[in-house]
C-alpha cells in the first residue's frame, strides 16, 4: 500500500503545471543534490536557506519527537493533502531548496528521486535518518534538537523549544 500511496502522490505532484516544462526538464539531472548530514540540515534550516521536511508518520513522530527545525508532512497522507502541505512548506516554489528525512534515509531517498522527477530542481536527502542507519548515526544521536511528536503538527520556529534526545 505504501508504494501505492508513494505513486499516487508523486502523480498529484506531476499534475501541477509546471511554467517551463523544458527547462524543468533539463534541470531533472541536477535536481538531486545528493545527501547532507543532519547537523548540516539543522543549521542550513535554521538559517532559512532549507526546507527541511520530516515525512515519518505521525506514530513514529511521537516515538521520537520531530527534528525542532523541520516541517512534519507524512508522506503516507492523501496524495493532494501531502502535495498542499509540501506546497504551502516551499511557498509554492519548486526551486525553493528541500531536505528531507525520514527514520534511516529509505523513503527520504526514494521520495527525493520522485520529487525531482516531478520538478523540485533543489531536494536533498538526509540519509542518515533521525535514528540512524547504514548511512550514519543519525538526528538523535547527533544530539540535534526535538519538539514532541504531539506536536508536529505546528511548523518549525526558530527559537523553539526544544528538547535534546
Amino acid at each position: 500500500m505504501r508504494n501505492w500511496l508513494l505513486a499516487a502522490t508523486v502523480a498529484t505532484l506531476l499534475a501541477a503545471p509546471l511554467a517551463n516544462a523544458p527547462q524543468a526538464a533539463a534541470q531533472q539531472s541536477k535536481g538531486a543534490q545528493g545527501k547532507m548530514s543532519p547537523t548540516d540540515a539543522h543549521a542550513k534550516a535554521q538559517a532559512g536557506e532549507v526546507v527541511l521536511i520530516d515525512i515519518r508518520t505521525p506514530e513514529e513522530w511521537r516515538e521520537t519527537g520531530v527534528p525542532v527545525s523541520a516541517y512534519a508532512i507524512n508522506m503516507h497522507d492523501d496524495p493532494k493533502v501531502f502535495a498542499q502541505r509540501l506546497t504551502a512548506a516551499t511557498g509554492g516554489d519548486k526551486s525553493r531548496p528541500i531536505a528531507l528525512i525520514c527514520r534511516t534515509g529509505n523513503r527520504s531517498n526514494a521520495l527525493q528521486a520522485q520529487l525531482v522527477r516531478a520538478g523540485f530542481t533543489n531536494v536533498v536527502d538526509v540519509s542518515e535518518g533521525v535514528v540512524g542507519g547504514p548511512n550514519g548515526k543519525g538526528w538523535l544521536k547527533a544530539g540535534l534538537p526535538t519538539r514532541p511528536g504531539t506536536m508536529a503538527s505546528t511548523p518549525p520556529a526558530a527559537g523553539a523549544k526544544a528538547s535534546k534526545p
